[in-house]
């Protein structure tokens, strides 16, 4: 009788087990979504890179076209313009990073004389920042200047060749003599705070570039807070190129769903939520 019975039933088990197999594989589709995307970019000791970067250990679904994070030389980096920008510190609230030249990481000898240049459809300049100048191939005897400029030298393939560092104070007329007594410049931001220090001599030029400078974010950060609260991770819709809030249950275009396993909860409904 016992075996009448498991033979009736073997059916309904057998659809039972395949339907629950199916669901498991859909959890954990969106389950990975939702791990990856909580997964934040460590390299070089630099942590606390999320959204909206990608690269290294997140797909690019967890962030945004342009965001990209490489892992090079144990340093993580941005490049724009072929300039690869190190990654020293992130600021989720504001948000912007700190970023600083890698071709003036350590030297102020670059191979290349490149000003700096940033995709201002990602990223702007906030305030307390100054550009510091870099002049290469200079005539250290420039007629008509009669104020001191530090002054170094950089070996190149074609000999030594001496570099101008030119203080923010500078009339715009001497600049206009040291630029015309130099091959190429350069333009570096720095803090503010960095260049004054220099200025004050109670800092490095090389220390105020190697500080960097912050740069602010592009992006929604009102609309990636919602998702967070919700319990989400902020993500990139790669079908549709939109907005994409990744939960343990599946993706949403918004927020996760108030009854979603894991979701926080939210005072505001979806349906009244802007969908930017």
């Amino acid at each position: 009788m016992h075996t009448l019975l498991l033979q009736s039933l073997f059916p309904l088990l057998l659809i039972t087990s395949f339907l629950s197999i199916n669901v498991e594989l859909s959890l954990s589709q969106d389950d990975l979504q939702y791990a990856n995307c909580s997964e934040d970019i460590n390299c070089g000791g630099i942590g606390g890179i999320s959204y909206p970067f990608w690269g290294v250990n997140r797909p690019n679904y967890c962030g945004l076209p342009g965001f990209e994070v490489k892992c090079v030389d144990n340093a993580p980096m941005i490049n724009m313009s072929n300039i690869n920008y190190r990654i020293l510190k992130t600021n989720d609230s504001a948000p912007s990073v700190t970023v600083a030249r890698q071709d003036y990481w350590g030297t102020i000898c670059p191979t290349t004389y490149v000003n700096t240049s940033i995709n201002f459809s990602l990223f702007n300049y906030p305030s307390g920042l100054t550009n510091l100048t870099f002049y290469y191939a200079c005539n250290t005897t420039i007629p008509g200047l009669q104020v001191n400029l530090t002054s170094q030298v950089c070996s190149t393939n074609n000999g030594d060749i001496a570099v101008l560092s030119v203080p923010r104070s500078l009339p715009v007329d001497l600049v206009a003599l040291v630029t015309r007594a130099c091959t190429y410049g350069v333009i570096v931001p720095v803090f503010s705070t960095a260049a004054q220090a220099v200025e004050a001599n109670t800092t490095t030029i090389q220390d105020a570039v190697d500080g960097g400078f912050e740069l602010g974010l592009e992006i929604n950060n009102v609309q990636c807070n919602s998702c967070v609260e919700s319990g989400g991770k902020c993500g990139l819709n790669t079908t549709t190129g939109g907005f994409s809030c990744f939960c343990l249950d599946q993706a949403y275009a918004t927020v996760c769903n108030a009854t979603a396993p894991g979701a926080q909860g939210m005072s505001v409904p979806c349906h009244s939520l802007i969908n930017y």
